[in-house]
This record gives C-alpha cells, structure tokens and sequence, in this order.
C-alpha cells in the first residue's frame, strides 16, 4: 500500500507537475522551449555554415594565389628557350 502511495507520488514528481490539458502553462511553457532550442540551432547551423563559407573563400583565395605565383615563375622559363631557339 505504501510502496503504491511512493510510486505514485514519484510518477508525479518526475512528470514535474505537467498538466496533459494542451491549454495549460506547462505545454506553453514546453512549446517555447522547443522552439527557443531550434531557432538557437537554426542560428548556430547558420553560424557554421557562414564560418565554412568563409573557409572555403579563404582556400579559394590561398589557391589562387599559390597558383598564379607558380604559373607567374613558370613562364619566363617557357619563353626563353623559345627566344633560343629563334
């Protein structure tokens, strides 16, 4: 008899006092919270994403320039043995 009295007073502690009325404060209070939690995921999803475009424009970049130094050394020896053979 105890025990079941101890149960039942734990299954209600443990639902922390939460009405199923879907008028109630705490399906309220439980709705804000989900949407609280995904607009802050939403936000840092955006976050990340931004950061990786970012990353990816500075690889570009980087590449660009790497390249463009190679190809800028490369073509004065390309030329010169064309000069030499003329």
């Amino acid at each position: 008899m105890v025990s079941g009295k101890l149960r039942k007073v734990g299954n209600y502690l443990r639902k922390g006092w939460s009405s199923t009325d879907p008028d109630s404060y705490s399906h309220y209070k439980r709705g804000r919270e989900r949407q609280r939690k995904q607009e802050e995921r939403g936000r840092e999803e955006a976050n990340h994403s931004a950061e990786l475009d970012r990353e990816e424009v500075q690889r570009g970049r980087e590449y660009e320039e790497r390249y463009a130094a190679e190809r800028a050394a490369e073509e004065p020896e390309t030329e010169s043995p064309r000069d030499d053979l003329g």
